[in-house]
């Protein structure tokens, strides 16, 4: 049995709009919907928890309601991307060790085969993510000085949707949870921290699972959509 947490929740400070990034029209679709339909018609989701703000839970539990083919729950999120994480775990009722998607909805372009790769790479690891190489070089820096020029042929860019064992990531969250010290920026982050016994496995990602941040990212979007719907 597989799960997706799909994380709606963020503010899109970054993002300029009036609207909700989430809510942005891509097509004849909102990116949260391009997201959600992803999963919702892939074979091997049973199951998906919505996880929203307060100001836009009544609007997404009415877009589900409306699309949605798989049992769905939309729950509220909280202050974080790692609360919102911990409420959607939270939420999960099951005692089974299921596996466990946790996706942004602000990347609308993750394929059916990332999440084949995924689900499927979770028979070996109870952690997984998606990477890409990096191709730029990256500077670590002290006092906006330059301290070091990592080798980049060691790092890679990461992507969600992240997967786990369900027992790995709600054990890991309560622990992060009970500490509140730590700021991750990811759920393997809280995995590593909580868990380092636990190996991280990872699958190739795809350059087009682009996450939406800034509003020049929707030019890169549109380029996208377009391309997929007319190949």
């Amino acid at each position: 049995m597989a799960i997706v947490i799909l994380l709606a929740a963020g503010s899109g400070t970054r993002f300029d709009s009036s609207s909700p990034k989430q809510l942005i029209e891509l097509g004849d679709k909102s990116l949260f919907e391009h997201a959600f339909t992803a999963f919702d018609n892939h074979p091997e989701i049973d199951e998906i928890v919505v996880v929203s703000s307060k100001q836009l839970l009544p609007e997404l539990e009415n877009l589900v309601n409306r699309c949605a083919k798989k049992t769905t729950h939309v729950v509220e999120g909280g202050q974080t991307r790692a609360a919102s994480s911990y409420e959607g775990i939270r939420s999960l009722s099951t005692s089974e060790n299921l596996k466990v998607l946790i996706h942004d909805a602000a990347r609308p372009f993750v394929s059916s085969e990332l999440i084949t790769r995924c689900l499927s790479a979770l028979d070996h690891f109870d952690a997984v993510s998606p990477t890409l190489p990096l191709d730029e070089t990256i500077f670590e820096l002290l006092d906006d000085r330059v301290q070091t020029i990592p080798d980049r042929s060691t790092h890679r860019k990461v992507q969600t949707p992240q997967g786990f064992k369900l027992h790995t990531i709600k054990a890991a969250h309560e622990e992060f949870h009970k500490d509140q010290t730590f700021l991750p920026t990811d759920d393997c982050g809280i995995v590593l921290k909580y868990s380092p016994q636990t190996p991280i496995g990872v699958v190739n990602g795809d350059e087009t699972n682009i996450k939406i941040t800034h509003p020049t990212d929707m030019i890169l979007a549109r380029a996208i959509h377009y391309e997929n719907t007319n190949s």
